[in-house]
């Protein structure tokens, strides 16, 4: 953090600010070529990244390795962003601006999308699920775009009953995730058009305990796209801080978010 006048959530939201604003004039620089929206809004979040995280972390674009996994499932897909510690050893390979990172440097992995639906959704599932095979505990997905609450209910549940139909005995008419399931699934979903951030933990109501994605409460109503991607960069600091997502249950919602199964 640059500034020793300002709290990290202060530091946080004035680069959520800056990133905005870089998107807008992206927005309208490339109206015209709205694929190169995508990739510029990677960048603006990569450079702002590497502004909030200690001097020890890095980050980059490109591949996880873990060598002791036996090939050919010791490497991941490409990441967009994968943040690292900058020990020995933790740069495997480098081509330019593409680099391949070994698993047990890795501190967490984010998916960026424009927007983002069932079949681009599935497809992030499975390369998470081959992340946590290499050792990549840490997650997330940052849309640009937006998403409803029931829709990715959805497609995570979806998941899940593909997975099923392939199992000899099919014990749920409705599927359900138990914790060993869930694991590879995302810790953290911001749609920033929609002012969501979704995050996977314990989940209280008045008569059960549940794990789920819990909706964040945007109290800041006038600036919502700013305090999710506040609360996006305060849920990653956590992350590197303590190596475990804090969450106050208290900040979160089971009525915008959703259940995966009962405790």
């Amino acid at each position: 953090m640059s500034s020793d006048n300002m709290t990290r959530e202060d530091y946080y939201r004035q680069q959520a600010k800056t990133i905005l604003s870089e998107l807008s004039r992206a927005r309208e620089l490339f109206s015209k070529h709205k694929p190169s929206i995508g990739y510029v809004g990677e960048q603006i979040l990569r450079k702002a990244l590497k502004k909030i995280i200690p001097k020890e972390y890095d980050t980059c674009q490109g591949f996880i390795v873990n060598k002791l996994i036996e090939a050919p499932i010791n490497l991941s897909r490409q990441c967009d962003i994968i943040i690292y510690r900058r020990n020995k050893g933790a740069i495997e390979y480098s081509y330019g601006d593409l680099k391949i990172i070994n698993a047990r440097s890795v501190v967490a992995v984010i998916e960026v999308k424009s927007s983002i639906a069932s079949k681009t959704f599935a497809t992030t599932l499975d390369a998470f699920e081959i992340l946590q095979q290499l050792g990549v505990p840490f997650k997330f997905v940052f849309i640009f775009g937006s998403i409803t609450p029931k829709a990715l209910e959805r497609w995570i549940l979806n998941k899940r009953l593909q997975e099923s139909l392939f199992s000899e005995i099919l014990t749920y008419d409705t599927p359900l995730y138990d914790w060993s399931d869930v694991e590879f699934l995302p810790k953290a979903i911001l749609s920033l058009q929609s002012h969501k951030y979704f995050v996977l933990d314990h989940i209280q109501n008045d008569y059960n305990d549940w794990v789920g994605y819990a909706s964040y409460i945007i109290k800041d109503k006038e600036k919502k796209e700013v305090s999710c991607l506040q609360e996006f960069f305060s849920s990653l600091m956590d992350l590197i801080d303590y190596d475990s997502l804090t969450i106050d249950i208290n900040e979160y919602s089971i009525s915008e978010g959703f259940t995966l199964f009962q405790m």
